[in-house]
């Protein structure tokens, strides 16, 4: 049996061919099983149930396989684990936002805490920018995200993206099929690099 390239399977998978799909699924399904155990703590935590967070993760799998651009600097694997990760993240915070959604209901924030009147909405910091922070913000990360991928190789991206993911080292070798060695000096390199990058 032939195989397959990963970008000659995301071109069969544009055109909507299931086995293709399905040949990257089985290839990079420890990706899934990776980021379902790393976020498995949190799931407990906001009672999800484990079966939920997969399907969730697969959904961000499929996302990535129809939404891959093979011009872009990162490789299909990074592409996949960063939407999975992206996936289920969302998950689990709508999830605790939801949490808090029930527990308000269930104590009025409209409720006086001190003798002068004060409610408890309005002791509670708010934790909204404003739009000009976000604006900022978002300029800061763009000109950062310039800097980093004009001085990083190819495979330092990959590692890179992971890395600012909270991925473990141990993770990442195992992601990107690299010896932890090899991690361990790319990770090396990289905090060499970008050791005097500043905004």
């Amino acid at each position: 049996m032939k195989e397959f390239q990963d970008n000659e399977l995301i071109n069969l998978v544009s055109e909507k061919n299931e086995d293709a799909s399905n040949l990257l699924y089985e290839k990079y399904n420890y990706i899934v099983d990776i980021i379902v155990n790393k976020y498995k703590k949190g799931a407990y935590y906001f009672s999800i149930d484990l079966n939920e967070l997969r399907q969730e993760a697969m959904v961000g799998f499929s996302d990535a396989l129809v939404s891959f651009d093979q011009d872009s600097n990162a490789s299909l694997k990074t592409f996949i684990t960063l939407c999975v990760e992206r996936r289920v993240r969302n998950y689990i915070r709508n999830s605790d936002t939801l949490k808090d959604k029930m527990l308000r209901e269930a104590y009025s924030l409209d409720t006086p805490i001190s003798d002068e009147g004060t409610t408890l909405v309005e002791a509670i910091p708010s934790k909204v920018s404003s739009p000009e922070d976000k604006m900022v913000e978002e300029e800061s990360i763009k000109e950062l995200r310039n800097k980093v991928d004009r001085l990083l190789s190819s495979i330092e991206k990959d590692v890179f993206e992971l890395m600012v993911n909270d991925f473990t080292e141990d993770n990442i070798a195992e992601i990107l099929n690299m010896s932890k060695k090899q991690v361990y000096n790319t990770v090396a390199r990289i905090r060499m690099k970008l050791k005097d990058v500043k905004i």
